[in-house]
């Protein structure tokens, strides 16, 4: 007891920071999951999520089981207990966020000081682009905090206690089975290991730390061997997305590799606009001024970095070529010490012949490809400055190679959707508290003799995000017309066919109504195909009833007439 009062009290200012970070977070995730569960489900994927955890459950019609499962299979577990409400995955979702989010603070707080991770960790809970998907029961959130746990536990095993090896790997796998792309957060844990080093009986911990990774993802493998007939389902959408293999029909189809660099400010902190929908594309509106603010802290306080560094680098340089003159030249050392010049032109060259054949090829390869360009940069750049007494440059490295994992993925694919930002969001926050850091390092307030200056950025900051946050969440609305317009289209059919269960049914937005009636829905959109192939296709199922939210292009449909109209949804029976 007494060892606990005395760690507490020695950490007074990292546990004030820590609850107040709580505090906030639970306030937002409560309004969050309140106002979510108010709206409802709008977007196609979420829907898979839940009929997938309906069919986990034994009770459901989910046939896209090929999909990550862990989120699913979460939220089954509640269905089984007759929690089957949309609101279950609602309030899942934002137990990963509030986790993540305080997980964040102290990945952070393992390289800055309690108020510059208070306000990292507070600026990832609150960009725009996560502050608008964090309850919305999509898959983003969820495998971003577990990704951050698994960091976090990845640090610690290097760095303090290698049994934390048996919790990274294993976390990192439910990463990965919440969202297989969460998969190459395994670059940066795997060059942190390699950067730290992890000799004899913590490497053999490392190792079966990766068994116990592998043994979790065992029930899942057989369960997709069953469902689906295949042990790794996610092989096929990792070689698709590798090739760019997509339809230029779909919505978000872009091959502008700069879409994410551009719209940072809009993810950072944006304006709120007109509409459920059009709110979760933040990039359709306009960012504020504290996105300006953040991006400048950021900027100005990688320039200083880098600025300290260099001059670090050219130190060393001299240091180097005075030592070659005495001593004459010496062979060059690739992996080990940085003690003579032939080394360090090596190196320095690595680092800049990685870097231009990294961006020369950006998007004109495989983004595979790029990705192991850019190990072969970050190592290069660690052996080039591991001998500068840069105390955090594992950190630095992690960061840097997380922000680019999924930046080069995402960028390089044709699809372009403004929630794949999310994997990159723990590093931008990474960076606006390096920015304070930096900048505090520079301009000193001293306050009793201590530099203020960080603590005054930060309280600043802390209540302009809270500010700009609570505008935006308040401007959230609590309904969608869509979304109302399906679940009243579902229920009058449900009232009007008591024996709808036993008919065939299809629509152009078949996961939707499959949850809403709980029961297949077949889906048929007509505007993907010509008018010949829909009618072939809808002549395979042959529908006794077809759901069509009605857009812009009338619907003939041969055979059918409209038994009801529900607001925008027409009900179609075959004649």
């Amino acid at each position: 007891m007494e060892k606990i009062k005395k760690c507490m009290a020695n950490n007074k200012p990292s546990l004030i920071a820590f609850t107040l970070l709580a505090v906030i977070t639970a306030i937002f995730t409560y309004s969050l999951v309140t106002i979510q569960s108010q709206i409802g489900v709008y977007y196609w994927d979420i829907f898979l999520y839940l009929n997938n955890a309906l069919k986990m459950a034994g009770m459901g019609v989910g046939d896209t089981l090929y999909l990550s499962p862990f989120l699913p299979f979460i939220t089954s577990l509640f269905f089984r207990a007759d929690f089957i409400y949309e609101s279950t995955l609602f309030a899942i979702s934002g137990v990963f966020y509030f986790l993540g989010t305080l997980g964040l603070y102290l990945l952070l707080k393992m390289r800055f000081n309690e108020w510059e991770s208070l306000v990292g960790a507070l600026s990832f809970a609150t960009f725009t682009v996560v502050v608008i998907w964090a309850v919305s029961g999509a898959l983003d959130v969820p495998a971003i905090s577990l990704s951050i746990w698994a960091l976090y536990f990845t640090l610690l095993a290097v760095k303090r206690d290698s049994k934390f090896f048996y919790i990274a790997f294993p976390v990192a796998m439910l990463a990965f089975l919440t969202r297989y792309t969460s998969g190459l957060i395994l670059i940066p844990m795997l060059l942190v290991i390699y950067i730290n080093r992890p000799q004899g009986p913590d490497l053999k911990k490392a190792i079966k730390g990766i068994v116990l990774g592998i043994l979790i993802y065992l029930p899942f493998m057989f369960y997709f061997k069953r469902q689906v007939g295949n042990l790794f389902p996610f092989l096929q959408q990792f070689s698709g997305s590798a090739s760019g293999a997509v339809s230029s029909a779909n919505p978000g189809y872009s091959l502008d590799t700069l879409y994410y660099f551009k719209h940072i400010p809009e993810y950072i902190s944006s304006q709120a606009i007109s509409g459920y929908q059009n709110m979760l594309w933040p990039s359709y509106s306009l960012p504020t001024i504290l996105a300006y603010v953040l991006i400048g802290i950021l900027m100005v306080g990688i320039l200083i970095y880098l600025f300290k560094i260099f001059k670090k680098l050219f130190e060393e340089f001299k240091t180097l070529k005075n030592g070659n003159i005495k001593n004459g030249n010496e062979s060059i050392n690739v992996f080990g010490k940085l003690n003579n010049l032939k080394t360090f032109y090596f190196r320095l060259a690595a680092v800049i012949i990685s870097v231009i054949i990294l961006v020369g090829t950006y998007s004109q390869v495989s983004y595979a490809v790029s990705e192991v360009i850019m190990v072969v940069m970050s190592i290069s750049i660690y052996l080039l400055l591991k001998d500068l007494d840069l105390k955090y440059l594992d950190l630095d490295i992690l960061f840097l190679t997380w922000f680019l994992a999924f930046l080069i993925m995402h960028s390089a694919h044709p699809v372009k959707v403004d929630r794949y930002f999310i994997t990159m969001a723990p590093p931008l926050a990474y960076g606006i508290a390096l920015g304070i850091n930096q900048i505090s390092s520079l301009i000193k307030y001293k306050f009793k003799g201590i530099n203020a200056t960080s603590a005054l950025i930060s309280v600043l900051l802390v209540f302009s995000i809270i500010f700009s946050t609570v505008t935006y969440i308040d401007a959230i609305p609590h309904s969608d017309p869509q979304v109302e317009s399906e679940q009243a289209a579902a229920q009058w059919l449900m009232d009007y066919d008591p024996y709808y269960k036993n008919k065939t049914i299809a629509a152009d937005r078949g996961p939707a109504f499959s949850w809403y009636l709980k029961k297949y829905v077949f889906t048929r959109i007509p505007l993907k195909v010509t008018h010949e192939v829909f009618t072939q296709l809808m002549a395979e199922i042959d529908p006794e009833y077809y759901l069509y939210v009605q857009s812009q292009t009338p619907l003939n449909l041969e055979g059918y007439h409209v038994l009801k109209k529900v607001d925008n949804v027409l009900i179609y029976q075959k004649d």
